[in-house]
Formats: structure tokens, C-alpha cells, sequence
């Protein structure tokens, strides 16, 4: 499996509108668990996620910091703490963070920036140390994949053999990453979780994209310009949950210290389909989905193969400046409060 982190060179930094403006919903939900997180004393640990090159988590990360400041009776020293795979482009990263206009390391000098390049489905942090972590977008990538789809490139659309595999993995995943920030938090420590989900009818929203997709790789296949086995290869290793998958840990009781406070799943605002919506720019739109795509999946699907890569871009973007109407849709998110009691 090709490790699936996001495009490099700040590319995902610069495609990215769709996650960050369906993350700013959870504002209130963000707002709610600072207001209520336990505040040690000491220096304090807040932690982002799944950064990759961290421009979507700057507004959130400053809020964090600013809500923490109120509540504190005296400045306190705080660590930020970005964590993403190993080869995600975490130079991008620190170059953002000390040159972004709207950085949270302006004006804080008592707010210190660090990453770690570990997978957040294993163990990160010092026991008791976590006060506040942060994940948008992340949690929905599987730490591996028991299998390549033989139909397509996205496990929504797995056939049911195959998607009792890929469930399989991604239980496993969602139950290790809880039980390692359950080690990490403080008591009364707060998580917020933005992750792609599934909503009651099994929708989330990227179905027409995803289909687009797979059929242009179709395409190139019975055209000769893409290999039967290169294709047959190309899953991408993310997988939405439902409501259900979310709350068993919870439910089952595996997780004794771990609470649950709010999960809500919903449409959330679709930035490419509301410019379009208004502008009736198909091109644009076009152009918006497939920096989308490239920059979350291109990685997945086409590794350091830039020449398929292009090829692809370019018949995609056609595709979807024909029909835009059929790839507009809001994205279905879940949002997640969890509390660290005693």
C-alpha cells in the first residue's frame, strides 16, 4: 500500500478549501470542549492530528490557544504538537508556521511548535500529558489494506467480501486510536474529531466523484495508457464510518475512561459546489474538485508516477467541467467530543 499521506510541497495546503471550511462547523463543538477542559497545572500539550502541512488547523489551533489563556489564572507554556506519517511534507509545515500571516506562533512566545512523524494509531505522547487534541479529516484513513478493491478505487463501493476486510481494519483502528489517547489525556482532557462519515442512508457525499474517478481510470485502461495490474492495484486506503462504527467502542465498554459527549453526523458546507453555485463557473468548479483530488487521493492512487498523474488531472477535469451538477454535493462529516474522566 502506498502510504497515504497528502500531496507535498504545500500543494494540499493550497487545496484543501473543502476540509477546512466543512472543519469550521465544529466551531461550537470546538468552543464547547475548551470551555470545559480540565487545565493542569504547568506547561499544557495540545495536539493536532493528521496535520500534514497544517494550514487547515491554524484557526482552530489559535482558538485553542486563545480559550486556554482566558481560562488560565497565569501564562502558561504550551507545546503544539503536529503529528502525521513519516514522510508527510512536515518541512511545508514549519515553513508555514513561520511565515503565515495568520500563524498561532505570532504573538505567542510562550507557545512552542513540534511534530511527531508516527502514525496517530499508535502510542505519541507521555502518559497523562494530552490537555487538548484536535483531528479534522484524518481519522477516516486506514492504517493499512487487507485488500485492493477489484472494482473500483474507493472502499465505499467494495463488494461485501471485501468490505468485511476493510471493516475489519478500520474497527481496529478507530479502537487504537482512542485507547492510546485514553493513556495520553489528563483528566477532564477534551478531543474534537472532525472525520469523514457515512450518513443513515450510507451516503457521504464524494459517491459521484468517486465514480468519475474510477471510470476515467476505466478508461485509460482499455485504452492502453494504464496497466490491467497497476489498476487493479489502486485502492485508496480511506474509509468513511457510520454512526454505529463511531459509538461500539463506547457502547461495549472497552474504553472505561473515555466518554463520549457529543457525535453528530451531517451534510457540511461543500466550498467548490458554493462557489460554483454562485458563480456558475464550471471550469472553476472543475478545477476546484480536481485540486481536491489530487491532493487528498493523487498520492494513493498514483504514487511518484506524475506522467499517469497528469494524464488523469486532465481528463478529469474535463469530465467534471461537462456535469458539474452531477459532482456537487455536500461532504457528510462526523463531529466527536470525547472527555478523559478519572
Amino acid at each position: 500500500m502506498l502510504e497515504p499521506v497528502m500531496e507535498g510541497r504545500g500543494f494540499y495546503n493550497q487545496h484543501s478549501e473543502l476540509q477546512a471550511r466543512s472543519a469550521a462547523e465544529a466551531d461550537a463543538v470546538l468552543d464547547r470542549a475548551l470551555a470545559a477542559v480540565a487545565i493542569p497545572p504547568g506547561p499544557l500539550t495540545i495536539a493536532d492530528f493528521g496535520s500534514s502541512q497544517g494550514h487547515n488547523s491554524l484557526r482552530q489551533m489559535a482558538r485553542a490557544l486563545d480559550r486556554l489563556a482566558e481560562r488560565s489564572a497565569e501564562r502558561r507554556d504550551v507545546m503544539v504538537v503536529h503529528t502525521d506519517l513519516p514522510h508527510s511534507d512536515f518541512t511545508s509545515l514549519f515553513v508555514m508556521l513561520e511565515t503565515a500571516a495568520d500563524s498561532y506562533r505570532r504573538g505567542r512566545d510562550h507557545v512552542f511548535a513540534s511534530a511527531i512523524g508516527r502514525s496517530f494509531y499508535e502510542r505519541l505522547l507521555p502518559a497523562e500529558s494530552l490537555t487538548f487534541g484536535w483531528s479534522a479529516f484524518a481519522l477516516h484513513w486506514m492504517s493499512a489494506l487487507p485488500l485492493a478493491l477489484r472494482k473500483h478505487i474507493w472502499p465505499v463501493e467494495a463488494a461485501p467480501d471485501e468490505a468485511k476486510a476493510l471493516a475489519e481494519v478500520s474497527s481496529a483502528d478507530w479502537r487504537n486510536f482512542l485507547a492510546h489517547r485514553a493513556e495520553e489525556m489528563v483528566v477532564g482532557g477534551q478531543l474534537v474529531l472532525v472525520i469523514g462519515a457515512l450518513d443513515k442512508n450510507g451516503a457521504t457525499g464524494l459517491e459521484p466523484m468517486m465514480d468519475l474517478a474510477n471510470g476515467v481510470l476505466a478508461a485509460l485502461v482499455a485504452e492502453g495508457k494504464l496497466g490491467a495490474d497497476a489498476y487493479a492495484a489502486m485502492t485508496i486506503p480511506s474509509r468513511p464510518r457510520t454512526e454505529n462504527e463511531f459509538t461500539a467502542p463506547f457502547d461495549n465498554g472497552e474504553l472505561p475512561t473515555l466518554a463520549l459527549a457529543e457525535l453528530m453526523i451531517a451534510e457540511t458546507p461543500n466550498a467548490a459546489m458554493l462557489r460554483w453555485q454562485q458563480s456558475g463557473d464550471a471550469a472553476l468548479f472543475a478545477a476546484d474538485i480536481t485540486g481536491f483530488f489530487i491532493a487528498a487521493f493523487g498520492p494513493s492512487l498514483f504514487g511518484d508516477n506524475t506522467a499517469l498523474r497528469d494524464l488523469f488531472t486532465s481528463r478529469f477535469t474535463a469530465a467534471i467541467a461537462l456535469a458539474p451538477g452531477e459532482i456537487a454535493r455536500p461532504l457528510v462529516t462526523a463531529t466527536l467530543r470525547i472527555v478523559r474522566g478519572a
